[in-house]
């Protein structure tokens, strides 16, 4: 269409543009896409994928991360200056060169603190995941009695596991200034991708209105936290002010860099939709996807048996729990399924891929959800866009042909630092509820599908409500 290219079918219902261009070019080359005024590349081949995100000198994921916190977070503009100094692709601000930038550039100071607090092995993941299980275990419990209990599936994943996890994360205290957190924040998610599109603003006031009242929240949340612990203990990962010690050591280097109450409010918010955007419709998902699966069920429960022992006291054995066969392939099936993210990249100069040149200042996208859908997956009995439990159950060849296209946490330097917290919050969340309660899913508003739209955030939530009935066992 004029000047619209390509952007109302690739927006609408992304799975089946890819696979209308899937039918009509070549598997292996990179696609020019005309999107509203705007070309861009689009890289569908795991070959290719794994080519670009390798290429870090004219690629940059910063510049885009400035335009997420300038239109959709909208960071105050003099903060967000400060903020992008050294970014790759930001010029350095007059009278700075650009090693000086480069040397207080703050990436790479937010890499090594999620490095320490949250990768696999580390002392603040095995204490993060295990609050978690504490809280997550309450909140059941607190709303299942002895009897069976018929719970809407959003308000037991998007209320009840929302602040769980964000207890954690953020500590005991935002629940008490901002008890509607939960609530506001899927009505802001809502526009998200709508505001990164320049959707006009009088068309989404739910959306800013739930942004800014949770901004305001976390800026309150701030100065109780600053008052209360000032300084974290050498020896300490969480307490009931910041939540977890990555919290305080992410305001203190944005303080470091002279950035206002509001833009340091601003980026805590941004950290809390990354933790709360992507896990709670994972989860969701796959609870639907082994309770539409009957057999399924006991086969799990019995995996699940060999590493959480539930009484006479909790205890999780996290190694062997993450290593289950079946439950690993529900857990990578349910995440190739649910996952819709964009690994992109501003091109800063003109770059040579596979004798293609990427113009500078145009974007590239990498989608998951092409590489998901990708006929590596497919098989003669259990189609590519169907759930099966046991597809990532193969020899190990097989399964590396897979993991070549299974890019639910994008690649590169975008690689998702969270995903190791939020793998043991599904698989304890999953575990817990698989082995104290008899479940059943109904769907009486119809078969619960994909939200329309939702192609390029992240996980993709479910299009309406259903229920989950539960019944101690």
């Amino acid at each position: 269409m004029p000047w619209l290219g390509s952007a109302i079918p690739f927006s609408r219902d992304f799975d089946h543009f890819i696979q209308w261009v899937r039918k009509i070019m070549p598997p292996d080359i990179p696609y020019s896409l005309y999107l509203g005024g705007r070309t861009i590349y689009l890289v569908t081949s795991p070959r290719l994928y794994a080519k670009v995100i390798r290429i870090s000198k004219t690629m940059s994921f910063d510049l885009l991360e400035r335009d997420i916190f300038r239109k959709i977070f909208e960071m105050p503009k003099q903060d967000l200056e400060q903020y992008c100094i050294g970014m790759h692709g930001v010029a350095p601000p007059p009278g700075m060169s650009q090693e000086e930038a480069n040397r207080i550039e703050m990436a790479t100071k937010f890499a090594g603190q999620f490095k320490e607090n949250w990768f696999s092995q580390t002392e603040g993941l095995k204490i993060l995941s295990q609050r978690f299980i504490v809280e997550w275990e309450r909140h059941i419990d607190d709303i299942i009695g002895k009897g069976e209990v018929k719970i809407s599936l959003k308000r037991l994943i998007e209320h009840h596991f929302f602040w769980a996890a964000t207890s954690v994360h953020f500590g005991s205290h935002l629940k008490d200034i901002a008890p509607d957190a939960a609530e506001l924040f899927w009505e802001f998610e809502e526009g998200f991708l709508k505001l990164f599109q320049d959707t006009p603003r009088w068309m989404l006031p739910g959306a800013i209105r739930a942004r800014d009242k949770l901004i305001g929240s976390m800026e309150k949340w701030l100065l109780q936290a600053l008052e209360k612990v000032p300084e974290f203990a050498s020896d300490e990962i969480w307490n009931e002010w910041w939540g977890g010690r990555i919290l305080w050591q992410r305001v203190k280097t944005l303080t470091a860099r002279g950035l206002s109450l509001r833009a340091k409010a601003v980026h805590q918010f941004g950290l809390l939709w990354g933790l709360n955007a992507n896990t709670p419709p994972v989860i969701s998902w796959m609870l639907i996807y082994i309770l539409r699966n009957p057999l399924l069920l006991p086969k799990l429960q019995k995996e699940v048996e060999s590493a959480i022992v539930l009484a006479p006291k909790l205890s999780i054995d996290w190694s062997a729990l993450m290593r289950l066969p079946l439950f690993l392939s529900v857990y990578q099936e349910s995440l190739r399924l649910s996952v819709s993210n964009m690994t992109a990249r501003i091109v800063t100069d003109d770059t040579d891929v596979d004798g293609y040149i990427f113009k500078k200042g145009r974007m590239m996208l990498a989608p998951s959800r092409a590489l998901h859908l990708s006929p590596v997956f497919d098989h003669p009995s259990h189609p590519v866009n169907e759930f099966w439990g046991e597809r990532f159950l193969v020899d190990e060849g097989e399964k590396l042909k897979m993991m070549n296209s299974w890019r639910p946490f994008a690649g590169g330097i975008t690689y998702c630092p969270g995903r190791y917290v939020a793998a043991a919050e599904i698989y304890g969340a999953i575990g817990i509820l698989i082995l104290k309660f008899d479940m059943r899913l109904e769907e009486p508003y119809g078969s619960i599908q994909h939200s329309p739209g939702r192609a390029g955030t992240g996980a993709v939530r479910p299009d309406r409500d259903g229920y989950i009935f539960l019944k101690r066992k």
